[in-house]
């Protein structure tokens, strides 16, 4: 039986205008279950203990039936365990609180579980995920994925909204499990189901359930992206230009049926709430955080003036005050009495995005942070405005740490954390770390206190994260960071060695798009094998070589005057003391990788900006 068949006889509407075939189930008990085998019984070693919820415990009863009826387009043999009843109540109690996963109605799902009529690729990539999630049935997780995905692509011409929501969890799973390439393709046909079923519009025909559900919906999507990369328009999925339809409610809202008004991504579309839900807060987030992105990507290309820079920087600092003013009283942090509320993820996820936003801001002010080159915008700042822009980046880093720490201490135990979380985790430490030893600034607190600060991070990236192959270099790259400080700070002398970029350079792409993209540390698409094989498009000889490329802007680089209004991104004998500070000793920077080997900390910068260009960035996109 399909979903949402509306049972007409002899054939049902919503049949008849899908052209498909209406068959109706048996109405005995037993055919009503879940089409694959269920069973109540679940890992004794469960990192988690759901407590569902009311509507969920009225309705588990029936859903315990143990059927041993499989799906008749399923590969999946027929005595195979899928303990579908505990794992989807596991999804809702702890993965539908976190921003890329609340796309779910909890009421309508274990209701259609318990009809039989839950899509069934839907049902399995539920399966799947939280399994990964919670570190169960670790012989069984994959092949519901891929039985998921074998399903979805059958359909593939014909698209639903339940296929989207099986592939979001699908590309997840993929994406954690290590198949980047597969994740990465996978959510370019996402994209396409979505804008084919006109996602990115309200439909007003709907009750307030259905429109909430497809918002929720391509507003996760959205958020998808980010796992690939940030501020590169090539790969976007879907641009804030042509979303037109409302932020996501808050999650009483949702679950009590109640419409609310919750505003648009870009304003003038329609009246806008005095006060701003988390959720709908965090998808304003992520899009501040990609233009900031963008205005740092900008800044490296030599695309923007001096004057330019600066309206930038005000601008992002008003947009990002005047969204956290719009926050209600109760998700303000930090909060008055923190042991009289409790702390979601959504709300810890929220406030760490927020200032990673200010941490990616003035990073680029940093001229001796590791990955970055000199940025001739120095010239036109005072020594106590940069100091003042460092100290508000290492300010920021401090404050994830402080609401990562907090968070810990007054979750409940069934609270997860998701993928953005370990990225502004990872981006704190290293800020930390090298707030340390910046030769021109000096923390208030011990390298102790910053070692501790370091490990905390480390450790909730391994405890929330452990399963999750995309994150892999990220992790090792932390762990090796703080070894190499614990060695430095010790008595028996320097380390030996440097750390090198734990992700080795993408040898099979367009070196001018890996210049100009550099794809962060945790990006799929740089962990990516992708292979141009363009070559083999052509029969050519061996030792022929391509002809050296026209550079676009010639005039610039053979004229010795800059144009009017432009910056002069020539500073090798303009340098301020900070970027001269950089050593000899190639240990200096304590586990940090300086320019990925292209810079000779101990030469000369003859080079000048070409590698400005070259530098692959781990720590800024």
């Amino acid at each position: 039986m399909k979903a949402r068949c509306s049972r007409g006889s002899p054939k049902c509407a919503n049949c008849q205008r899908r052209n498909r075939t209406c068959t109706y189930a048996s109405s005995s008990r037993s055919t009503s279950t879940l089409e694959s085998p269920v069973a109540v019984d679940v890992d004794a070693g469960s990192r988690v203990s759901p407590q569902p919820r009311s509507v969920a415990s009225e309705l588990a009863p029936a859903l315990s039936v143990t059927s041993h009826v499989t799906s008749p387009s399923s590969t999946i043999p027929s005595d195979a365990y899928l303990p579908a009843t505990q794992l989807i109540l596991q999804y809702f109690d702890c993965l539908a609180p976190l921003p890329s996963f609340g796309f779910l109605h909890r009421e309508t799902v274990v209701q259609r579980c318990l009809d039989g009529s839950i899509d069934h690729s839907l049902k399995l990539a539920i399966c799947a995920l939280t399994s990964m999630f919670l570190g169960q049935h670790h012989t069984h997780r994959l092949e519901w994925a891929q039985e998921a995905e074998r399903l979805m692509l059958d359909r593939l011409e014909k698209p639903s909204i339940f296929l989207i929501q099986a592939s979001l969890l699908v590309i997840r799973f993929r994406a954690a499990n290590g198949q980047f390439p597969r994740a990465f393709i996978l959510a370019g046909l996402a994209g396409r189901w979505a804008v084919a079923l006109r996602l990115n519009y309200e439909h007003t025909g709907l009750g307030p359930i259905a429109q909430e559900v497809r918002r929720r919906t391509i507003w996760s999507l959205y958020l998808l992206e980010d796992s690939f990369c940030v501020g590169l328009k090539e790969f976007e999925l879907l641009s804030p230009e042509i979303m037109h339809l409302q932020l996501p409610c808050e999650d009483a809202d949702f679950n009590d049926r109640r419409p609310s008004a919750t505003g648009y991504l870009q304003s003038g579309r329609g009246i806008e709430p005095e006060i701003l839900g988390s959720r709908a807060a965090f998808i304003k987030l992520a899009v501040i955080r990609r233009d900031i992105m963008r205005f740092n990507r900008r800044i490296c290309a030599k695309e923007i003036t001096q004057a330019e820079l600066f309206t930038c920087i005000e601008r992002f600092q008003g947009d990002l005050l005047r969204l956290r003013h719009r926050l209600a009283p109760s998700d303000q942090y930090p909060r008055v009495t923190p042991q009289e509320f409790s702390w979601p993820p959504q709300y810890a996820l929220l406030h760490m995005s927020w200032h990673q936003c200010h941490c990616d801001l003035y990073r680029p002010f940093m001229p001796d942070y590791p990955e970055l080159g000199p940025h001739a915008a120095l010239n036109g700042m005072s020594e106590p405005d940069r100091i003042l822009m460092r100290d508000k980046c290492l300010g920021h880093a401090e404050e994830i740490v402080r609401i990562l720490a907090d968070f810990v201490q007054h979750k409940e135990e069934q609270h997860l954390l998701e993928h953005d979380a370990a990225v502004c985790t990872y981006h704190a430490a290293r800020l930390i770390l090298f707030g340390t030893h910046n030769a021109s600034h000096k923390s208030e607190y011990p390298v102790s206190t910053a070692l501790n600060k370091a490990q905390l991070c480390l450790d909730v990236i391994k405890r929330y994260f452990s399963f999750s192959a995309q994150l892999e270099s990220m992790r090792k790259a932390l762990e090796t960071a703080i070894e190499q400080h614990k060695t430095h700070w010790k008595p028996t002398g320097p380390v030996e060695g440097s750390l090198r970029d734990p992700v080795p350079e993408p040898p099979n792409i367009s070196r001018d798009a890996h210049n100009r993209q550099r794809l962060a540390i945790h990006s799929l698409l740089r962990q990516s094998d992708f292979v141009d094989d363009s070559r083999e498009a052509a029969l050519e000889s061996p030792n022929e070589t391509a002809p050296t490329a026209v550079p676009i802007v010639p005039d610039v680089v053979a004229t010795t005057e800059m144009p009017q209004g432009r910056v002069d991104w020539n500073i090798q004998n303009t340098m301020y003391s900070p970027w001269n500070f950089m050593p000899n000793d190639p240990n200096a920077l304590y586990g940090f990788p300086f320019a990925t080997g292209i810079l000779d900390l101990g030469g000369s910068m003859a080079q000048g900006t070409e590698l400005i260009g070259s530098l692959d960035e781990q720590c800024m996109y």
